[in-house]
């Protein structure tokens, strides 16, 4: 039985098991049976099949079961539906063929994050004694024609990608196609994303988000020159990672991940839920305009993104509403009021009157951050 027969015995049954918890005459084990016998019998899922389904081997036992798990229909449909859908996202992405399966010095290690169209997975290389990070990409299409012009987009980019060298962007070394999937071997970066630190340490002083925010302009930058454009940067697309070099003034480098996924988002479905249960778009930190058109490649699209991220960074929570600087101050009071206006101009609902460049920007903030010098 192959991957999408699989899946849709999983969805069939998914049907069944509903109809059998919320039909208190109607238990039948004509469905129920060998539809549970088929699913067992796949050995690579049997760890993963939920135990309400290993434990019950008639349609009476699964009702009385479910009847004491929840004394709702819409209670007992969640549980059916939350389980089921663990068990797809499985098959969807733990069983996808291995791009290295051929290759004996690489060692496939661990799932280490998904969400924003894949999943991601350590690779150790033997020979080399490095990690490498693989990403698999699972866009949503809805017709075959718009995934083939997804992938085309998504290997020029690829392309281009090789091409950018710089110490605040994730390298990328290798793409191509697994299993239908397109894939991207990158660095492994051995470090945690902007948004958990700042959900595990609160929001920063003024000086250390200056000091993020230039560093994640000087990459946004470099890929703006190579005419690149991200479109859906966030806190958990920027990863900081500790510098152990005491000679360097710097304690944290910022890199910038999942440029890749820009190629997916010029559809007019792309703020459809992935089957990773995340949404595509990042949320208050995704220029607004995108919203209403997916087509729109403007680097000033970033710049609405790294406005969001510095208002992150400064008070724990993405910019919402229309009084988004007095909430800011309301919940860090230390914020400089000199920030006010790079806040508001970075994040303007008309694209004409935001920073025009990742330069401009820099600038601005360089007048009250002297010591961070960087130049283009």
């Amino acid at each position: 039985m192959n991957k999408e027969e699989v899946l849709s015995l999983i969805d069939n049954f998914r049907s069944v098991l509903i109809s059998q918890a919320t039909d208190e005459y109607g238990q039948s084990d004509k469905d129920y049976k060998p539809m549970r016998e088929a699913l067992i019998a796949i050995p690579e899922i049997k760890d993963h099949i939920p135990q309400f389904i290993i434990s019950n081997r008639n349609a009476s036992s699964f009702f009385r079961y479910m009847q004491g798990q929840s004394g709702t229909y819409k209670g007992r449909i969640k549980i059916i539906n939350d389980e089921m859908s663990k068990l797809s996202a499985f098959i969807e992405f733990e069983s996808v063929e291995d791009p290295f399966s051929g290759i004996k010095q690489y060692k496939k290690c661990e799932s280490i994050g998904n969400g924003g169209f894949g999943e991601v997975f350590r690779y150790h290389n033997e020979c080399l004694d490095m990690d490498f990070a693989v990403k698999i990409y699972s866009p949503l299409f809805k017709s075959e024609e718009e995934m083939v012009e997804g992938e085309k987009r998504f290997f020029r980019e690829a392309k281009m990608l090789f091409s950018l060298n710089n110490e605040n962007i994730v390298r990328i070394y290798d793409a191509g196609r697994t299993d239908g999937k397109p894939f991207i071997r990158m660095e492994f970066i051995k470090g945690e994303s902007l948004k958990d630190y700042i959900n595990e340490n609160g929001f920063q002083d003024t000086n250390f988000v200056k000091k993020a925010i230039i560093q994640i302009l000087n990459g946004l930058n470099c890929a703006h020159i190579a005419k690149i454009i991200h479109r859906d940067l966030k806190p958990s697309n920027i990863m900081i990672i500790p510098i152990e070099d005491d000679s360097l003034s710097e304690k944290y480098r910022y890199k910038i991940i999942d440029f890749g996924i820009s190629a997916f988002m010029e559809s007019e479905e792309y703020t459809k839920l992935t089957r990773t249960g995340e949404t595509i778009a990042g949320g208050h930190c995704i220029d607004p305009l995108l919203t209403s058109n997916p087509k729109l490649r403007d680097i000033r699209s970033d710049i609405y993104s790294v406005g969001a991220i510095m208002y992150f960074m400064l008070c724990g929570r993405e910019p919402c509403g229309s009084d988004i600087i007095e909430t800011l101050h309301k919940i860090n009071p230390n914020v400089p009021v000199e920030l006010d206006e790079i806040i508001n101009k970075s994040l303007s609902s008309d694209i004409e009157k935001r920073y025009t460049s990742c330069s401009d920007f820099i600038e601005a903030i360089q007048l009250l951050v002297p010591e961070s010098n960087v130049e283009f």
